[in-house]
Order: structure tokens, then sequence, then C-alpha cells
């Protein structure tokens, strides 16, 4: 949208600028943005009649208030006068220009409609002349621009049929223009599509009529030949082998108006895919709709060899006796064709193409209005031709299809909505094999058939009477493809489809030994191997893996296959594992990434055969992913399936040992932060280990994992020389005076992390920043929780991670609701986009939106997502892993309820909470999450009519430190204040107590009192 509207209305930035003379100033201004206007002209310009007795002064006035309207940097000062500081993109009447200079300069309708109707919306309704001076002249000048921009759209409706439309426009542009004959042209075509021929023939006469009796002159050439046109539209229509649709033809109405736009615009038409995907259906339904009056289908798919090609079209459009007088079958074709419009449709060509091509570009070449459309599993590779790759059909399409055979094979079916999804997904959006599918409902649940498709080929099979013999199961689909490789291609695809995560022209090169890009291209034109994106990569639809998976069996060379894809993933994992925690990270993450889903069947593979090698290669490089990604979870399990075999693995060879260092290292640091108990195997596997170099981030956690828990030589590392180290040891410690509820001691080593982070180790930057943010939230420093938070987001990007995986955006949040900033919450929240689909990810994007309600009032709302959230990260159902955070949510659930007198909804909750304190007190949980339970249950005491005892237990809670990231329902100061409500003497008696117990007489007290109070809550 520009920023200066003169047209419509005289506007900057949306906003109406009043008054006659600023107008004519930017008006006058904008006739010419390069060089601007002069003072001179432009005291003429706003003074025609009477000006000023101070011109200069005057117009400086007049440009200070527009200045002031609008902002000082609209209107820039040049040596002679002023000019406007904008781009012509950024002025409509200069816009309106360069719009129209496209639509005379475009080379095909597409481009010219989208010109000249992107001008035309600058100024919809320009309305009659009116007014004198710069803007009045301004707007009359672009009157005629608009006049060019009117033509050139109904020009381009015509010529790419949407005649309805254009015919109207063109009427008018033709009464005004009566001798234009390229308009005239696009009339008759139009009028023939929607009157018929009959009218634009008519209309033809009165004008050839009309020339000859004022110019003694003929139409042009090109009118004649519409004219020709005309009269062959006029003769009585020729359709044959058009198949009526045996039922409705879902998700593909695009596609058929995609095809008959490129039959407008190119000879010949190609539409790809593999087999079973719906081609033929599509281009019957195109040649249903075919503009042409003469259509003819011809299935190629019974002939056998390509001498034969000519002779069966040929034979399926005479009418008659093949015409003596034509020279061979291609002017046979064309003769009986004829010399008007026509379209002829060419299914199967795949394994004919060679004769198939040649047919079609002699049929071009013969002939002027013919256009060819072909239905194929690889391109005709002609110069007219034009393809049309046929994707699959989409998630929601392809239920619908499953639906609608499904019901037809069964009225009666039970189809459950998930296990339909679920079952679809799987299909891969191929009609052919949604429909094999639905048709087993006759005799199988939907459950048991997305169970049977682990092997797809038996499950469908079909009979369908009115299906052709090699689409009557999903192996033959295939196995039509196949037969028409060599056995050089079918040996590339053996070995490729053993990569379910697609595959570079690279990784082609190194397991085919050589860079084969003529045989993916082979197999891209077969329609095995799609084409690659735009990162490359090059897949192959999970039928066709599985046929060719079938096929590498059948050749015994499985053993062979798996030692190349193995040793391929060893390789790119010892290249890349070490890179995403130093100083480049982007490359090696993106790389990883993109590999990611071939690394975890590596993975798989060198695990069952026990290569271990491999197996350490690649769980350094997936995990490196996974730590930079949050990727906690997934980090867990890999470090528990992979650890027995890795625990017996001894390198002899520093990348082995490196390999192995890195992977270790990244599932002991989670274990040690979420499951200390699975903590012990890889320590141990780690202290056998040489240390790595210190000044590397994996070298330097390596050094300082293997003191714990050795509380004094962890302080001298603090203190190491070497900066790395001391800088890791100082994050350890944190950590360690986190989980005793030192925030004061852990954010003040946080701070001298900040202090030390070295240049340029993104992934270092993002732990420190994020790790900051995450202690200033628990001490309610919401100011520096957003300037950390911001940091930490710089550092992400800087290792170019997408969207937010480390949940800044719902950090962000939290801390602006603290600071009492809800509308600047509200948008963070906005902008925060759907959370990572992973539970605890998905509880904290709900929680911030709980408080986000509670703070602004819509409390049965927040509420309502405080129990949800519980329900989200249920405590019978989430990980070993999860289950203290799900307890201290179900905690902080109960206090949002409890401050908002609502206890009653969360009474079940509430009364599970003793318990559980008893259990995370005699587990070593951190005392942070304890003492929100601990907060919990003090406040239900309270809530209940307790608050001697409730003011014990909060005060003993803050000794905890409970967390306090979730505002406002866990300030402190809501807590203090409440407590001293409610029994102020006791609170102050609590508070001077617990100040002087150590950490291990409070967790006795703590249990104590969880016990105690079990039976009251």
């Amino acid at each position: 949208m520009p920023r200066l509207t003169l047209l419509p209305q005289v506007a900057v930035d949306g906003a109406v600028l009043a008054g006659e003379r600023p107008a004519a100033l930017l008006a006058a201004l904008a006739a010419d943005l390069a060089a601007g206007c002069s003072t001179g002209r432009l005291v003429a310009e706003l003074w025609p009649d009477d000006p000023p007795a101070d011109p200069a002064k005057a117009l400086q006035v007049v440009v200070s208030r527009v200045r002031a309207r609008v902002g000082p940097d609209l209107i820039a000062t040049t040596p002679t006068g002023y000019r406007l500081a904008l781009a012509p993109a950024d002025v409509d009447a200069s816009a309106l220009v360069r719009h129209a200079d496209q639509v005379g300069r475009a080379t095909d309708p597409v481009t010219a409609l989208a010109a000249a109707e992107a001008g035309l919306a600058l100024w919809p309704n320009p309305g009659d002349p009116t007014g004198a001076g710069p803007l009045a002249a301004l707007r009359a000048a672009r009157r005629t621009t608009l006049a060019v921009l009117r033509r050139g759209r109904a020009l381009a409706l015509s010529r790419l049929g949407r005649a309805a439309e254009a015919l109207g426009p063109l009427e008018e542009l033709a009464a005004d223009a009566a001798r234009d004959e390229e308009l005239l042209v696009e009339l008759l075509r139009s009028e023939a599509r929607v009157r018929g021929p009959a009218a634009a023939l008519a209309r033809y006469e009165d004008y050839r009529r009309d020339l000859a009796e004022e110019l003694g002159a003929d139409p042009g050439a090109a009118l004649r030949a519409q004219h020709a046109a005309l009269l062959a539209e006029s003769a009585p229509a020729r359709r044959h082998g058009i198949l009526a649709e045996p039922n409705a033809l879902l998700g593909r109405d695009g596609d058929v108006e995609a095809v008959l736009a490129l039959l407008r615009t190119s000879r010949v038409v190609t539409v790809l895919g593999p087999g079973g995907l719906g081609k033929t259906r599509l281009a019957h339904a195109v040649a249903a709709r075919a503009e042409q009056r003469t259509v003819q289908v011809v299935s190629l798919a019974g002939v056998r060899a390509g001498a034969d090609v000519a002779a069966e079209v040929a034979t399926a459009v005479q009418v008659g006796p093949l015409a003596g007088a034509a020279p061979d079958a291609a002017s046979a074709v064309a003769e009986a064709l004829g010399s008007g419009p026509a379209l002829l449709v060419l299914d199967n060509c795949e394994h004919v193409l060679d004769a198939a091509a040649d047919l079609v570009h002699a049929l071009v070449a013969r002939t002027r209005d013919l256009r060819v459309l072909a239905t194929s599993r690889a391109s005709l590779d002609l110069s007219s031709e034009s393809v049309h790759p046929l994707p699959q059909l989409d998630p929601a399409v392809t239920v619908a299809l499953f639906t609608q055979r499904a019901r037809a094979a069964r009225p009666d079916v039970d189809l459950p909505a998930a296990e339909v999804e679920a079952l679809c997904a799987r299909l891969e959006g191929l009609p052919l094999a949604v429909e094999l599918a639905a048709a087993r409902v006759r005799a199988l649940p939907v459950a048991e058939i997305h169970r049977r498709l682990d092997d797809r080929f038996a499950l469908l099979r079909g009979t369908g009477r009115d299906r052709p013999p090699r689409h009557r199961t999903l192996e033959a689909v295939v196995g039509w493809s196949w037969n028409l490789l060599d056995d050089e291609a079918r040996a590339a695809l053996r070995t490729l489809s053993a990569l379910p995560g697609g595959f570079t022209g690279d990784t082609a090169a190194g397991l085919l030994a050589g860079d084969r890009i003529d045989l993916l291209e082979a197999l891209v034109g077969q329609s095995l191997v799609r084409p690659p994106d735009a990162a490359g990569r090059y897949r192959m639809l999970e039928t066709v893996r599985e046929f060719c998976a079938a096929r590498r069996a059948e050749a015994g060379e499985d053993a062979l296959v798996t030692a190349r894809v193995v040793g391929w993933g060893r390789r790119v994992a010892e290249s890349v594992h070490e890179a995403p925690f130093g100083a480049d990270p982007r490359p090696a993450r993106a790389a990883i990434r993109a590999e990611q889903e071939n690394l975890l069947h590596v993975l798989r593979l060198a695990r069952e055969h026990g290569d271990r090698a491999a197996l350490a290669a690649v769980v350094a490089a997936l995990g490196a992913l996974w730590t930079v990604e949050s990727g906690t979870q997934r980090l867990l399990a890999a470090g528990e399936e992979t650890l027995p075999a890795l625990s017996r693995y001894r390198p002899t060879d520093e990348a082995g040992r490196a390999a192995l260092r890195q992977g270790v290292v990244q599932h002991l640091a989670v274990c040690l932060l979420l499951d200390p108990a699975a903590a012990v195997r890889p320590l141990a596997i780690l202290r056998r280990l040489p240390p790595g170099p210190a000044d590397t981030a994996i070298g330097a956690l390596h050094e300082v994992l293997t003191v714990l828990p050795d509380a004094a030589a962890l302080g001298a590392l603090c203190r190491d020389p070497r900066p790395l180290v001391a800088l890791v040891a100082l994050g350890v410690a944190g950590y360690v005076r986190e989980a005793q509820g030192d925030m004061p001691t852990a954010y003040a080593t946080a701070r001298e992390m900040s202090a030390r982070l070295p240049a340029r180790l993104p992934w270092l930057h993002t732990f420190v920043h994020g790790r900051l943010a995450e202690l200033c939230l628990q001490l309610e420093r919401h100011g520096e929780a957003l300037a950390e938070l911001a940091a930490a987001g710089e550092a992400l990007a800087a290792l170019g991670v997408e969207g937010d995986p480390m949940g800044l955006r719902p950090g962000i949040v939290v801390a602006q609701l603290g600071l009492g900033a809800t509308g600047d919450a509200e948008r963070a929240l906005t902008a925060a986009g759907p959370p990572a689909d992973t539970p605890d990810a998905v509880v904290f994007h709900l929680a911030a939106r709980a408080e986000l309600a509670l703070a602004k009032g819509e409390t049965d709302t927040g509420l309502a997502m405080w129990r949800r959230a519980t329900e989200v990260l249920d405590v019978r159902t989430c990980a070993s892993w999860l289950l203290p955070y799900a307890w201290s949510l179900r905690a902080v659930a109960v206090v949002a309820h409890v401050r908002h007198h609502r206890l009653d909804d969360v009474g079940e909750i509430a009364g599970s909470l003793p318990g559980a304190l008893d259990a995370l007190l005699a587990s070593g949980v951190p005392d942070p999450i304890c003492g929100t339970l601990l907060l919990a249950l003090g406040l239900v005491e309270v809530e209940r009519g307790r608050p001697v005892r409730g003011v014990w237990l909060v005060a003993i809670a803050e000794r905890f430190h409970y967390l306090r990231e979730y505002q406002p329902t866990m300030s402190s100061a809501a807590t203090r204040a409440l407590a001293t409500a409610a029994a102020a003497p006791a609170y102050a008696e609590a508070v001077a107590e617990y100040a002087g117990l150590d950490r291990d007489d409070l967790r006795a007290e703590a249990r104590a009192l969880a016990e105690a109070y079990r039976d009251l809550v």
C-alpha cells in the first residue's frame, strides 16, 4: 500500500490530510518525484491568482504545517526547493504509471492481468473530473493511465479464457475505440464463448461492412484469423473418447483449471505423476471442459510397441478410412482433426514415450490450432511442452475420498474420525491407494486396515471390473514403472530407497559411487523419485520405497546396502557433530536437521548390527541438534537406547573418542538436570574417557561433570584459569544452588557466567542468557528477564534455529505480566504462535495464556486453562522425568484457584498434594518444586479457615524459594500480603523460626508438616 495517496483522497499512511494548499503542495511535488519543484514553481502552483506578500515565507509555513502533520522526513529540502523523499511505489499516482508500464511490457496475460488489477486497485472509484490546481491536473493526467490499465485488464481476461468477466469491459472499450482491432479480436473471442459464435460472427460482419464503406479497406490479418476460427467453432462439435465420471472427482478442481489455463498458452501439456495418482481421470475431466469443439481422447495403455502409436491414434481419430492423400500417419491425424481448434488427449504415454513424443512433435509442426494433452510418468521432453506435475491429494481430500468410497462399499460402516485420519495419512494422497483401502472396509475395521498397511502391497489389492489390470493392485502400479527402467536405474533405486528421509545429489553420489545426476534425472523423469525441493533434496513416496525394499531383499542386497548406509551416516555425523557448539554453527545444524530422519534410521541400523562407532557418531550429531533445539525427551530416549552398547565401546582413534565423549556428555547433562538417578552409567562411561580439549564446550563439560558430586572440586573449577572450564563450572554450580533453593547465589553465578562469555559461541550465549532469564523470572526481576530473553533470542537466531524451542515467547509473556504490562503480554502471546508439540512446551504456553486471562480479569477462562494444563501434563501418564514439574504445575493451579476463592474446582488436586510432597521430598527433587507444593498447601489451609497452620506452611515455602515464574498467581508480594492479612503474628513467628534452620533441618520440617497435614486438606 503506498504511503502517500493523492487519487482517491489525499492521505499519508492512511491518515487523511485536509486543506487545499497541503494537497496542492503534495500533488505538485508528486508530479516529479526525482527532481521535485523549485520554490518559484511551487508558489505559482499554490497561489496562481493571488501570490502572498512574502512568497518564500508563505511556502515555508505550508511546508512546515505539512511536516508537522505527516512527519519531518516526508518532504526533503533541495538547493532550489523541495521534493518528496519517497520511492515511486510509495506514491499512488506514480505507482499507477508503473503498473501501466508493466502491462505494456508483459509477455503473458497472467502478468498483465496482475499489473492491471494492482494499478486499478489504487483508484477504484475515480468519479468525474472536478476542481483546478496541481491536484486536479495530476488526477486528470492519471485518468489516461486508468484507460490503459482498463484496456490491459480486459485483454488479459479474454486471453486467459475468462470470457464472462472480459465481455462487458471489452464492449465498453470498443464503443470508444471502434477501430482498435486488437481489442476487437478479444471481444469476438469472448463474445463467442458467452453468447455463441453466431453473435460474434454478426459483430464481425458489421465491422467489416462499416470498414469497407468508410475506408474501402478489409479487416487486418489477426481479425480475419479470428473470423476463420469462429466459422470453425460454429461447425458441429466432435468429441470422442471422453468417459463420463463414474463418481465425483474430489480435490482436483484446481488442477483441472490449471491444465485448462496451460492449454490456452501452450501447444503441448503433459500431466506428470506416479501411477495411481489419477492422471487419467484428470485428463478426461479436462477433455470434458475443454474449449475446443473437436476433442479426441486416445488411450495408449494397450499399445505394446512404439511403432504402433501413430496407427493407434490415426485409427481413433478417423471417421472413415485413412485418407489416401496423406503422406504419413501424422498428416492423416492432422487432417482428420481438421483445421480449427482441436484437442488431442494421449493417455498413458510413459511406456511408448519416444514414439508418442515423435508423433506429438509432428502434429504440432503440421497444425496451427491443435493442442495436445498427454498423461505420463515421464515428460515428452519437447520444446513446445509445458508440464503440470499432479500433486498428491491433501489430507482433508484424502479423508473425504476414503469416506466416500468406504460408504459406497459398505453404507453402514463405522468410520471413527481419528482412525480414518491416521489411516489416510499413510496413504500418501494416492487416490488409487485410498480407493483400494476403502474397499477393504467390507471385511475389516479401519484400525485393522491401518495396522495391515505395514504390508501395503498385500493389503491394497482390488478386483474392480472397471479398473484396468495395471491398477488392480498397488504393487502392479509401481511395477508398471519399475519395468520401464534399465538394470542400473533399478539398482540405484534399491540402494537409495534405504534412506527414509530422502537424499541430496551428494548423498546419492556417496552411495552410488559417483556423481550420477543423469541417473537421478531418469528416476525423476519416471515419477519414481520426486523432483528436488528448494534445498536440493530428492524423495520417494513410501509406496515406492517399500516396493524397492522388497526388490532389494529379493536381490540379496540388504546387508550390502545396510553397510553402505551406516557408513554414510557415520561419515556425515563425524563431519558435523562438533560444529553446533562452535563459532559457526548454522551450516552444521542445518545439515543435521536435513538428515535427521536418515540419521535416526542409521541409529537403528547401527544398534541392530552392533556398529558402535557409527552409533556413537550419530548419537553425538543428533544429540547436538536436540541440545540446541531443546529436544530433551529425544535426548533422554536416545541415551537410554544406546548407552548399553556404548558402555562397551572402546574407540581407538580420536574421532571415535570425540564422538563418544560428546554423545555421553549431552545425555549426562540432561540426566543431571532432570533424572539424576539415570546419570550413573553415562558418568561411568565419561570417567574412563580421556578429557577432551578444554577450549571447546564439550571438552569443558566433560571435565566439569566428571568431578560431580564433589563440591570442593567443583568450586575449584569455578576458579580455573581456563575460561570455558570456569564458565561451565559456574553454570553447574548455579544449578546445584538452585536445587538447594539458594536463588540469589544461583543468580550471582549466572551473572558471572555472562561476564565471562566468549565473543562467538552462539550456543553458549543462548544457554547463558536463557539461564539468566529463567533465574530472573524466579527472582521476579522481570525487566532483567526481558533483556535476557531478547539476548537469548538473538543467540538462537545466530544458531539458525527456527521457531521457539526454548519457550522464549511465553517467558516474555510472564515477564510482561510481572511488570503489569498486560497489553504488551497479549501482543507477545499473539506473536508467539503455536508451541512445540511436546507436553512441557504446550503446558508452558497454556500457563502463559492462563495468567494473561487472569491478569485481564477473565477469571473463568484463566482458571479453566490452568485445569487444562494439569490434564495435558497428567501426573498419572507423563514421563518420569516430567513428574516433579507436573506436580509443581498442579500446585500452581491450586494457588491460582485459591487466590480467586474457587478451591472447590480443584479439590481433588489439592487433596493429592500432601502425599506427593512427601514422595518428592524423599526423592530429593529441587527445593523450589517442593516449596511450590508447600505454598499451595499453606494457601489451602488459609482458604479453609485454618490460617495459623496455613501461614507456617507459607513461611517454609518461602525458605524453599517456591517457583515464581507465573505472574500474577505466584507473586511473592501477593503471597506475603495474604499471609499477613490472615495471621500476621503467626506468620512473623514462622518466618523467624525458619530463618535459622539449615537445608537439612528445613527438609525434615517440611516432611513432618506434610505428614501432619495429610488428612487436613
